[in-house]
């Protein structure tokens, strides 16, 4: 097929096949427009920290995200035009960013404090499930779901809550590692065994004293 024949079937100019042809530009992946600010492996890093970070417990927020852009441009001598008064990436280049990495998407995050991060471990994990078997064993619960029965207690919290951050885009739970519990908290005990079977929920409100008179 010729350029005047594939022009006229594809509706494309005719100077725009001439003119990549003559530069031997054939790539399918070319694009309109500027090139990203950083370049694709720059961005690349900056994904695979944010994921990096997301495992960890500390997805990064959007702020967070535009400084550890310019940090990376200062760093490795990428030209761009980013604050340099403010010292971080713009909110265009966060959105182009994420437009172009479909990897990563702003998500809600989940705080959990650091005596609860710091105590989830292999070893813990793997001690409470065989004490679970041998349990499980001894009393031959394996066919009497009715005779299961498993209590846990969970916060609300009133005043505070997790924001939101960058994380991997598949990430159905993303925490947030936080100093402590902040805000006030009603701690609610629920129990409900294997067949269904649930004891009403245990709210406790926070106590408040009274003078005497």
């Amino acid at each position: 097929m010729g350029i005047n024949e594939a022009a006229k079937a594809f509706g494309i100019p005719k100077t725009t096949f001439k003119r990549r042809l003559k530069a031997n530009n054939t790539d399918k992946n070319d694009r309109l427009g500027p090139d990203c600010s950083l370049g694709s492996n720059a961005e690349l890093k900056i994904v695979n920290h944010i994921k990096k970070l997301q495992k960890a417990g500390f997805a990064p927020i959007r702020t967070e995200v535009k400084i550890m852009a310019f940090n990376l441009g200062q760093l490795m001598g990428i030209p761009n035009k980013f604050n340099q008064k403010e010292g971080k990436a713009g909110q265009k280049w966060l959105e182009l960013c994420l437009k172009r990495r479909s990897e990563v998407s702003i998500r809600k995050s989940e705080n959990t404090s650091i005596a609860r991060a710091l105590g989830m471990s292999r070893e813990t994990v793997g001690k409470y499930f065989s004490d679970l078997e041998r349990i499980m064993t001894e009393h031959n619960f394996y066919d009497k779901p009715g005779h299961i029965f498993d209590t846990d207690e969970t916060g609300l919290q009133l005043n505070t809550r997790a924001g939101q951050v960058l994380a991997e885009k598949s990430s159905k739970c993303v925490p947030s590692v936080s100093p402590g519990e902040k805000g006030e908290t009603i701690s609610v005990i629920a129990c409900c065994s294997a067949e269904g079977i649930f004891l009403p929920p245990y709210c406790i409100f926070k106590g408040k004293n009274r003078k005497e008179d």
